[in-house]
């Protein structure tokens, strides 16, 4: 049980207006994609990496558990705080500070929305190729949180084939930077350790992205199958001789037909 002492600690970090303990808060806050519901007892929304680290120096040392989310559309229960305690929610942290596409890098605030950064890559002729389902909505923290993917990942790969730096706080309140603007920067790879790791060993709180330039052009084709077998032995058909598309999505009769009757 968090005393309201804490919570008051806690506003002092973070501010008044970035403390949620309202039962309608909580309950907001107590879900993700998942059916599983748990009760947080508090929300911090921090603007920055120290607010992050002072909250996480006060978790740790009341004992406190904390579970870092974004937007919480996860599908695996990655922000559901099964013990309690804080959640610390990332949206505020949300700018994107460079973009260096002579160099094919940007550095981004967890906060960010997929498709905010996206939209600001577009006019300069580069993308960021992870593209979950959820991008609308879901920040490139959770993107690394859940290593997500999505349709272009056939061809370009997950997250963590994109992600050169992070700077994270660890449950301590300590801050480390790992990897960097390099390629392959020297050391042991601990962003493989981290990312998909749905915040448990570390929060995120700068991430240096891999950018690319996009496509030259790019042509969307329908098929019509008579059965999913061979809809499946195509896509295996089209892989074998060695062409690579940016996506495939199957939609069977059933999913065809509801997306008919939304129209």
């Amino acid at each position: 049980m968090i005393e309201q002492s804490f919570i008051k600690e806690l506003t002092k970090i973070v501010g008044r207006e970035s403390v949620l303990s309202d039962m309608k808060d909580l309950i907001a806050y107590s879900y993700d994609a998942t059916p599983r519901q748990e009760m947080p007892e508090v929300i911090v929304f921090p603007h920055s990496t120290a607010e992050v680290s002072a909250v996480m120096k006060a978790a740790h040392r009341e004992k406190i558990p904390v579970v870092p989310r974004g937007a919480g559309t996860n599908l695996s229960g990655g922000t559901i705080p099964i013990k309690g305690g804080i959640i610390l929610e990332t949206s505020r942290m949300n700018r994107i500070l460079e973009i260096d596409t002579a160099n094919r890098r940007t550095v981004v605030e967890p906060g960010v929305v997929n498709l905010d950064l996206q939209n600001a890559l577009a006019p300069l002729g580069f993308f960021y190729p992870p593209d979950p389902a959820s991008q609308k909505s879901s920040t490139l923290g959770g993107n690394i949180g859940e290593n997500a993917g999505g349709p272009l990942c056939l061809r370009y790969g997950v997250t963590s084939k994109y992600v050169c730096g992070m700077e994270v706080v660890l449950a301590t309140g300590e801050v480390v930077d790992i990897g960097g603007y390099a390629d392959d920067p020297p050391g042991y790879d601990l962003r493989g350790l981290l990312i998909g790791s749905e915040g448990i060993l570390a929060m995120a709180t700068k991430l240096i992205l891999h950018i690319i330039p996009k496509p030259e052009a790019t042509q969307t084709m329908l098929a019509i199958f008579d059965s999913l077998e061979d809809s499946g032995q195509a896509v295996s058909d089209i892989i074998s001789v060695g062409i690579i598309p940016g996506a495939l999505e199957l939609l069977d009769k059933t999913m065809c037909w509801v997306i008919e009757q939304s129209v």
